[in-house]
C-alpha cells in the first residue's frame, strides 16, 4: 500500500506542473489555440470585404483596355518588389523570424517580383518602366514603410507577406482567368504574376500558412497583437492604392457594357429608347403651349 503522504506530495507536484504548463501556455499565445492565420483572418475580415469591393469595382474598367489593366498591375509590382527587397535584407541580416520561410522566400516560389515584370514586359514593351513610372503617394508611402520595416522590426514585414502573397496565390487566380477572357490575351504571357510555375497555389498556400502558424505558437500575446495590426496596415495601403489609381469614366462605362450579359444590353438599349420615344413628344407638346400662351 501507497502511503497517503506520498500520494498527496504527487498530487501537489502534479498540480503545480500543471499550473506551470498553463502559465507557459498564457506566455506563449497559446492558451486560447487560435492560429495566427486564424487572428489575421477574424481581425482582417472587414477591411478585406472593403478591399474585394475596390478591386472589383476598378476591376470592371480595367479590363477594357490592356495599357491601362498594365498601368494598374505596375502598382503592385511595385508593391511585390519592395517587399521581396525588404525581406531579402532581413534575410542577408540574418533575421531569424524571417530565416523561418526561407524556403518559400525565392523566385519560382511565393516571390512575384520577376513574374509581374515579365508580364509589364509582354503588355508595354521593353521601356515599360516609362509608362509606369509615375507613383501615387500611398505608393511611396508603403514603399517607404516596407524599407523601414527592414532596418528595425522585419518581423512585422511577414504579416504583409502573408497579406500579400496570399492574395496573389488565392483571390489572384480568379482575377488571372477573368483579365485572360476579356482582355483576350495570349496563351502563357501577361498573366503570369498569378501562375505558379512549381508547385499549385494551392500548395503554396497550405504551406505558407503551415509555417507561419508554426511559428506564430511561439510567440507572445503581445508580438501576435502587432503583427495583427500589421496584418491591417498592409490592408490600408493596399486600399489607398487602389482608390488613387486613375480609371477615366469613358472606361468604365466600356466596362460595364463588356460584362454585362448582350441580352440585357439590349433590353436596357430598347427601354431608353421607350423612354426617348416619350418624352419628346411631351416636351415637344409643352413647348408649342408655351409658344402659344406667349403670341
Amino acid at each position: 500500500r501507497i502511503h497517503p503522504i506520498y500520494i498527496s506530495t504527487y498530487a501537489v507536484t502534479l498540480k503545480a506542473v500543471h499550473v506551470h504548463s498553463y502559465l507557459l501556455l498564457l506566455d506563449t499565445g497559446m492558451a486560447d489555440r487560435e492560429t495566427l492565420s486564424t487572428r489575421f483572418n477574424k481581425a482582417g475580415k472587414s477591411i478585406h470585404n472593403l478591399s474585394d469591393s475596390l478591386v472589383n469595382a476598378k476591376l470592371v474598367a480595367l479590363l477594357t483596355d490592356r495599357q491601362l489593366y498594365a498601368r494598374a498591375l505596375s502598382r503592385f509590382y511595385y508593391v511585390f518588389a519592395s517587399l521581396e527587397q525588404a525581406l531579402d535584407e532581413a534575410l542577408k541580416n540574418g533575421d531569424k523570424d524571417v530565416e523561418t520561410f526561407k524556403s518559400l522566400f525565392k523566385e519560382g516560389s511565393i516571390y512575384r517580383t520577376a513574374a509581374f515584370r515579365a508580364d509589364l514586359e509582354n503588355l508595354l514593351g521593353a521601356n515599360w518602366e516609362v509608362a509606369c513610372s509615375s507613383k501615387s503617394i500611398p505608393l511611396k508611402e508603403y514603399e517607404h514603410h516596407l524599407a523601414l520595416l527592414a532596418s528595425t522590426q522585419p518581423r512585422l514585414l511577414l504579416a504583409h507577406s502573408y497579406t500579400q502573397h496570399l492574395a496573389i496565390a488565392a483571390g489572384g487566380q480568379a482575377v488571372r482567368r477573368i483579365v485572360r477572357k476579356h482582355l483576350a490575351l495570349p496563351e502563357g504571357v501577361c498573366t503570369t504574376a498569378f501562375e505558379f510555375k512549381g508547385e499549385s497555389s494551392n500548395t503554396l498556400k497550405t504551406k505558407f500558412k503551415s509555417v507561419f502558424d508554426e511559428w506564430g505558437r511561439g510567440l507572445s500575446e503581445e508580438a501576435v497583437q502587432e503583427l495583427t495590426a500589421e496584418h491591417l496596415t498592409a490592408f490600408q495601403y493596399n486600399n489607398a492604392i487602389i482608390r488613387t489609381f486613375p480609371i477615366p469614366s469613358s472606361a468604365v462605362v466600356k466596362g460595364v457594357l463588356c460584362i454585362t450579359p448582350r441580352p440585357v444590353v439590349l433590353v436596357a438599349l430598347a427601354l431608353v429608347a421607350l423612354l426617348v420615344a416619350l418624352i419628346i413628344p411631351w416636351l415637344a407638346h409643352g413647348l408649342r403651349q408655351a409658344t402659344t400662351r406667349a403670341i
